[in-house]
């Protein structure tokens, strides 16, 4: 590591609440078994806010943390199988215990002793970070990697829950919300064949998603509409609030797959004689295994999706974060390393 610097940028979060601090902190040192990555890009996504606004209860020794859990760069030290110069991704799951039930089966994103970058383990809002050799995948080097970073947690999130399901060719695919998990589901679930309606409070958003390839687009409280559709054999919640749960139960086809993504803390009113009579099944799903972002990854590579994705340089951090609380990003902000 001799040619590479001993101090680099970072955004540091110093309390809940706070806004980011730009400083100058030691370059990362690799140990056995990990890379040390140069960053390229990294997305902003609303868990990143739900941690800066103290909505994740964190311990004071917690801080100061460096978010961020989309980032793709390349390998520049540290010893593996993958070789120097190697573009690779940082996302979300930092490591599993890899030997409990979960891991051994195929369910690491299930594992109780996982750690999470940017909230168990520093993030990808610096210059470089750590990465575990054992959760390093390759990025094909046909995804622009400022364009790539937000499918490592927003896209593989959809993704992944949609491999939740029995996916046939023709089947109605309901997804509420169309903010950048929404976008990418609707775009995956035209890719696997399925018709797709859309529930959205936005207008515009609506207009957007009819345009992209959806059926039907409507706002919330459509019941109706969405039951003339042919109502919903797969629903993907990406909106977080329970006062969906009412149009999901009464848009459900017979034997419909139903899958929460979104936090939502409240309760709900669910039904054990909806379940009974109807046969449904209902499951929740967070972000990817490494077995689905490799998958994932390669559909992306033939696939390009046509989700807005605005660059900002890393100065930009807190206006960008503060833009995406209020609501003004479109599709997805990723912060661009080389941006001057």
């Amino acid at each position: 590591m001799s040619d590479l610097p001993k101090t680099m940028r970072a955004a540091l979060l110093d309390a809940p609440g706070a806004a980011l601090r730009l400083a100058e902190v030691p370059v990362p040192v690799p140990g056995p078994g990990q890379y040390l990555v140069r960053l390229e890009a990294c997305g902003l996504c609303h868990s990143d806010l739900h941690v800066q606004r103290g909505e994740e209860p964190m311990p004071p020794e917690a801080f100061p943390l460096i978010l961020g859990h989309e980032g793709i760069g390349r390998i520049v030290a540290g010893e593996g199988p993958l070789p120097h110069g190697a573009r690779v991704g940082l996302p979300w799951l930092y490591d599993t215990c890899l030997g409990c039930g979960p891991c051994l089966g195929g369910h690491e994103t299930f594992c109780t002793a996982q750690r999470a970058r940017g909230l168990d383990a520093p993030g990808a809002f610096a210059e470089y970070a750590l990465l575990e050799t054992r959760f390093a995948l390759p990025i094909p080097e046909e995804i622009d990697p400022v364009n790539g970073g937000p499918l490592l947690c927003a896209g593989l999130t959809a993704w992944s829950a949609l491999e939740r399901c029995e996916v046939h060719a023709g089947a109605r695919l309901l997804v509420i919300g169309a903010g950048g998990l929404g976008q990418y589901a609707l775009e995956i679930g035209l890719a696997r064949g399925l018709r797709v309606a859309v529930v959205e409070p936005d207008a515009r958003k609506r207009a957007e998603m009819r345009a992209r390839g959806a059926s039907l687009a409507v706002a919330p409280g459509e019941v109706q509409a969405i039951r003339d559709w042919g109502g919903a054999d797969i629903t993907l919640n990406f909106a977080p609030t329970p006062k969906v749960w009412d149009l999901i139960a009464a848009v459900a086809n017979p034997l419909s797959q139903i899958v929460a993504v979104a936090l939502v803390h409240e309760p709900v009113a669910l039904s054990m004689m909806w379940l009974i009579n109807g046969g449904h099944r209902v499951t929740g799903s967070s972000v990817g295994t490494r077995a689905e972002l490799a998958a994932f990854l390669a559909f992306a590579a033939d696939h390009p999706f046509r989700v807005a994705v605005e660059r900002v340089p890393f100065e930009d951090i807190n206006a960008a974060l503060d833009r995406l609380a209020a609501g003004e990003v479109a599709g997805r902000i990723v912060l661009d390393f080389g941006a001057p």
